[in-house]
């Protein structure tokens, strides 16, 4: 009873606003003498306004110098927290550290130093010389800190940043002594469960990240404006940086203002992620408490009404921003079809320029949360980019089998994604997002088939069509009357083609691990269209099956060409045909779902199971067929020849080959002959 009074008197005080000074002097803040004492620190209810102090004052204070400390605890008024001053330490960031001890019981008792902390001013009463950006880990009280000065702060606003040259800006890497760590800028995220947090930590690992930490929050959007909070910002008020806001997913970092300089600010105290020129929504903020942790407190707080402005820099000693207008920022539109709702459901965000890796977060995250559960199944989607240097789309579908889909639907879109927003794989053109439109498809079945075997239906003869049956084993989920699938395939052979042992073989495209049809090491293209198309190209179904014909002959072949230069010249016209005869869908569409399995999958059209006479249709939608051949032009004796089909929806893996004889186009079969079918 008596430690609920306790807890009761603190929550109380802190509330209250007991009194105010518009001087900037030392305000009584007595420590705690026990732990039934109430704390008696005077909120601050005006602006504060600090006279900066340069290193060359700092080291002249005499060890154990009174400092205070000056940021928000509870809502949004401030306070003043005790600590001294204990000397000056080098850090090798290219400047100073203050060391500090925080001093304060008060604040002790309610967890001690807290991200969210960082970028707090600290100094002699009236003064800031830098602001609070790093704490020991796993610290017992008396809490140390240490302190990036204001002289290095300062230098931020005048910093000229790779991103001024280049744009978008590179991301350098952090690296900070193990022995103490930068007071974290917490940066609450919403819509994506406890659960996944380690998932999304795997996905974000990086020095990019180090400054940050995540945490899952119910809410998380700006709220209503406090009743009581000030129109200005000054020294020691939160701020909340923002790199997605919108229906699902927030994701919000929360620090300190250090100093105000008319229209532009320093906060934080060191970076936040590194990236140099940002352009990120900068909003007030208000603390709802310290939540205590084991190993670091943070602030619980909340963003709240409109941004104030734009944060321009993130440096290392912290980051600068400018009030007025907000930055523009990506729309990215989530459409999902769950299996259980018969209308697709609408998700609307905004992604910050610069944080593009967010994007896949919020397309995996609206799946998660809306998808209810963890369970395999198969996810279609399709992707389109906008662009505003060019009005070129780019557009890329794709499909999953996964036991996790969210894990799958963040590497996936992160593939698609980062090609025109890292700088080492575009060097096209400048490519600035204009909006993102991700639609997926929920699918029960497990849509995957593994190639078992194929049947020879007749002759293989010179200058006819040679006619194939591709047998396929689904996963059980997706098979119908028989357990096996058929596709049928037609293959001309061209008049010029080598007689003899042959061996037709099919091989799905995902045994590959990319697309053969395409170079695997392309010429850099000359513009970002070059680089949109140059991606299109290869791009490739992975219910793509690639047909061949290769000769067995033991005749030597000619040295020219060579099978290299036949393969090489079959795969060039191949995909050039290939790409010219497949139907694809239209930007932002997906192949229609009615919750049925795909048409004639596992099914025979006779009940004894046999397989089809010659000419007879084993399915009745025939995947695509390429009717003209794939040699012609190569006058010499053609030892390959090929074609390809699709199984539509379907993810294909596996290969087989089986032996055949071709015979020369001046062979006459005896009508009683029979079938070479195997």
């Amino acid at each position: 009873m008596k430690r609920i009074f306790v807890f009761f008197g603190i929550a109380l005080v802190i509330l209250l606003q007991l009194n105010c000074s518009s001087e900037q002097e030392k305000i009584n803040n007595p420590t705690l003498s026990g732990v039934t004492d109430d704390i008696n620190a005077a909120p601050l209810v005006e602006e504060v306004n600090l006279d900066s102090m340069y290193e060359d004052e700092v080291r002249k204070l005499a060890t154990k110098t009174p400092v205070q400390l000056i940021t928000v605890i509870e809502g949004t008024s401030k306070v003043i927290v005790e600590a001294e001053f204990r000397r000056v330490k080098s850090s090798g960031f290219g400047f100073p550290l203050y060391e500090c001890v925080l001093t304060d019981e008060a604040v002790q008792a309610m967890g001690g130093l807290a991200q969210g902390m960082s970028g707090s001013p600290v100094g002699p009463p009236g003064k800031v010389f830098g602001a609070l950006a790093y704490g020991e880990a796993w610290a017992a009280a008396p809490h140390r800190f240490w302190v990036t000065p204001i002289d290095a702060m300062e230098a931020t606003l005048e910093h000229t940043t790779f991103g001024e040259f280049l744009n978008p800006a590179a991301a350098p890497s952090a690296v900070v002594n193990p022995t103490y760590v930068q007071v974290k800028t917490p940066m609450t995220i919403t819509g994506i469960d406890n659960s996944r947090l380690e998932q999304l930590s795997s996905h974000l690992s990086g020095t990019r990240f180090d400054s940050v930490e995540f945490y899952s929050r119910i809410g998380g959007a700006p709220a209503a404006t406090p009743a009581n909070a000030s129109p200005n910002l000054s020294a020691g008020d939160m701020i909340g940086v923002a790199t997605v806001t919108g229906d699902v997913v927030n994701s919000i970092g929360t620090g300190t203002v250090t100093q105000v300089y008319g229209d532009k600010f320093v906060a934080f105290g060191h970076d936040m992620f590194l990236d140099g020129q940002v352009s990120l929504p900068v909003y007030r903020a208000v603390v709802d408490g310290i939540v205590a942790n084991t190993r670091i407190s943070y602030k619980s707080s909340t963003v709240y009404g409109n941004p104030i402005g734009t944060i321009t820099k993130d440096l290392r000693p912290g980051i600068v921003g400018e009030l007025g207008p907000a930055p523009s920022m990506i729309p990215v539109n989530v459409i999902y079809q769950p299996v259980n709702s018969p209308e697709p459901i609408r998700k609307r965000h905004k992604v910050a320029y610069g944080q593009e890796s967010f994007i896949p977060i919020v397309a995996a995250a609206t799946l998660d949360a809306i998808r209810m559960e963890v369970s395999p199944g198969t996810i279609e989607g399709n992707v389109v980019i906008s662009f505003k240097e060019t009005d070129n789309v780019y557009t890329e579908s794709f499909r999953t089998i996964t036991p996790d889909p969210f894990e799958s639907v963040l590497a996936r879109i992160s593939g698609i994604i980062e090609p025109f927003t890292n700088n080492l794989i575009n060097g096209a053109g400048r490519a600035t997002i204009d909006e993102v439109n991700i639609s997926m498809i929920d699918i029960p079945y497990i849509l995957h088939a593994e190639i078992t075997d194929i049947h020879v239906i007749g002759e293989v003869k010179q200058g006819e069509v040679a006619t194939f049956v591709l047998e396929m084993l689904p996963h059980w989920t997706a098979a119908g009357r028989s357990r096996s699938m058929y596709r049928e395939v037609k293959l001309p052979i061209p008049e010029n083609f080598v007689p003899g042992p042959a061996i037709i073989s099919m091989a799905a495209v995902t045994e590959y691990g990319f697309n053969p049809f395409s170079s695997r090491f392309p010429p850099s293209p000359a513009s970002l269209n070059g680089f949109i198309k140059q991606l299109k190209d290869a791009q490739f179904d992975r219910g793509l099956v690639l047909v061949t014909l290769a000769t067995l002959a033991e005749e030597p072949m000619p040295e020219e060409p060579s099978i290299e230069a036949l393969f090489e010249a079959f795969f060039t016209q191949f995909f050039e045909t290939l790409l010219e005869n497949i139907p694809l869908p239209e930007d932002g569409e997906l192949p229609p779902d009615n919750g049925e399995l795909p048409p004639g999958d596992g099914e025979l059209p006779s009940e004894d199971g046999e397989l089809p006479d010659d000419g007879e249709t084993v399915v009745e939608e025939a995947e695509m067929i390429i009717e003209e051949p794939m040699m012609e032009e190569i006058p010499s004796d053609t030892p390959i020849t090929g074609t390809a089909l699709i199984v539509q929806r379907f993810i294909v893996t596996g290969d087989t080959g089986v032996e055949v004889e071709v015979l020369p186009a001046d062979v006459e079969l005896d009508a009683d002959a029979e079938d070479t079918t195997e």
